[in-house]
């Protein structure tokens, strides 16, 4: 563990914002350990709903360890001075140290302060400074804009089935995050990061071990411009030392650019050409190629790669991949109702991921999709999915307006709400369809699915009434 951090803010005023997040209260966690004493915590929340905002933010955690995880965060609230939606922010410009969310920054008018604050030169901290910085453990980190998170865990189930120790945390926000566990990490262990660009916007100090870059398409354009996209993401390979290694994807001309701007060792991997991987990965390039899996080719390159790197054979690893349990919300079956199949694929939040999804169906496919459009192009998408599917269903959304311009109006419907859209496309499928919730735009769970019943509940009633 880096002492220094602990040492020069230990008795400071430490603010934590979004402390109901999976962030904000592993951070709590963790600094509580190391007996800060000066904490003050933050949420847009009402006092009396933060123990629902806290569940909510950690839905995919198990019912047992979510229970006990509230238990400890209710008793980590009592030892710190809370401010609720009443007296959010509160001196939090007179704090020596900010640790925020890595979405405080689309949240403009409830965090002037944070603005205010970054203008006083206030340091600002991140979780994922702490894993970075703190770790004993290897740290392995997987940033790209489709596919990161299941690369991760791909990198993490198999590190763990092969007999090593290894941690998973990061951009996933559903989740318990483990800045609780660091101190019991040791370096023959592994933390297995996912990155986004938004964690990398308050800055990086110091590099993860491995960096793996999986791929880049426009993305967050409603945030940043592409430029800045592209540098946000070569933050994290900038900021790594030469004793480091880079695993980087060669067809993304982008991607390969980013080799001669870092100190680290720089292995690719390709799914173009078989000579541009590493040895072992040739040699079983073939045979990796050819893999019947859930898991995309790319990513399983990428995985290879890195454990190549840590002296795993890939022979042993390929026959472990049918037993890796996918994230939830990624190409995740979650129903079957009278032979129709039901495929919860939320995660994907750009038209790239949604049609990386499609390409894993033979059967008839209705698509289910909607959300913000992040001021992507969606002309080859509409374009693209247009002839294959059975039917494409899209919820009242910016998608919806850009289909009316791409697509002939026979072709898709327009519905209000989820609930709608999941009776529709029931009411038209035939035994071995796919129903596919893939949103192909962003703020899909909170426009259409927060507040209101689950696609499992949803699906539940359904399969009631039928």
């Amino acid at each position: 563990m880096n002492s220094n951090f602990v040492d020069t803010y230990k008795n400071k005023n430490v603010h934590i914002v979004g402390v109901t997040g999976s962030e904000g209260s592993s951070v709590l966690r963790y600094l509580l350990q190391h007996n800060f004493s000066k904490i003050t915590v933050h949420d847009f929340i009402d006092r009396e709903n933060l123990a629902k905002s806290f569940r909510m933010w950690h839905k995919d955690t198990d019912p047992e360890n979510k229970i006990n995880a509230l238990k400890n965060f209710l008793r980590d609230l009592e030892k710190t001075t809370l401010c609720d939606r009443n007296h959010y922010l509160n001196n939090i410009l007179t704090s020596d140290l900010i640790f925020v969310p890595q979405s405080w920054r689309l949240y403009k008018k409830e965090n002037l302060l944070l603005w205010e604050a970054c203008r006083k030169s206030i340091p600002f901290y991140s979780l994922t400074r702490l894993y970075l910085e703190q770790s004993k453990a290897k740290t392995i980190a997987v940033t790209g804009t489709v596919g990161k998170g299941s690369t991760a865990n791909m990198i993490h189930q198999l590190l763990i089935l092969s007999g090593n120790s290894s941690y998973f945390a990061g951009n996933e926000t559903w989740r318990l995050q483990v800045a609780d566990r660091l101190d019991e990490m040791s370096d023959r262990d592994y933390l297995v990061l996912e990155i986004s660009h938004r964690q990398l916007q308050d800055g990086l100090d110091k590099g993860p071990d491995i960096a793996v870059y999986t791929n880049i398409y426009p993305n967050h354009l409603d945030e940043t411009t592409i430029t800045e996209y592209y540098r946000l993401k070569e933050r994290l390979f900038t900021a790594q030392s030469s004793g480091q290694s880079a695993i980087l994807n060669y067809d993304f001309e982008q991607i390969r650019s980013v080799a001669k701007k870092i100190k680290s060792e720089v292995l690719f991997f390709s799914s173009k050409q078989q000579s541009l991987n590493t040895k072992n990965i040739q040699k079983y390039f073939t045979e990796i190629m050819n893999i019947k899996s859930t898991q995309y080719t790319d990513n399983i390159l990428s995985a290879f790669t890195v454990l190549d790197k840590l002296g795993l054979q890939i022979n042993e690893l390929i026959p472990l991949l049918s037993k890796i349990k996918p994230l939830s919300a990624r190409v995740e079956l979650i129903w079957e109702l009278n032979e129709r199949y039901f495929i919860n694929d939320i995660k994907s939040t750009t038209p790239y991921a949604t049609l990386q999804a499609l390409e894993k169906f033979k059967q008839p496919v209705i698509l289910i999709c909607g959300g913000h459009s992040k001021n992507l192009s969606y002309e080859d998408f509409f374009i693209s999915i247009s002839p294959g599917l059975k039917k494409l269903i899209i919820l009242n959304s910016d998608l919806a307006k850009l289909a009316k311009k791409y697509l002939n109006a026979n072709n898709y419907l327009i519905v209000e709400d989820l609930e709608q859209a999941i009776h529709e496309a029931f009411r038209i499928s035939h035994k071995g369809d796919i129903i596919l919730i893939s949103p192909a735009g962003s703020f899909f769970y909170s426009d259409f699915i927060k507040g209101k019943k689950s696609i499992r509940r949803l699906i539940t009633e359904l399969s009631e009434r039928s």
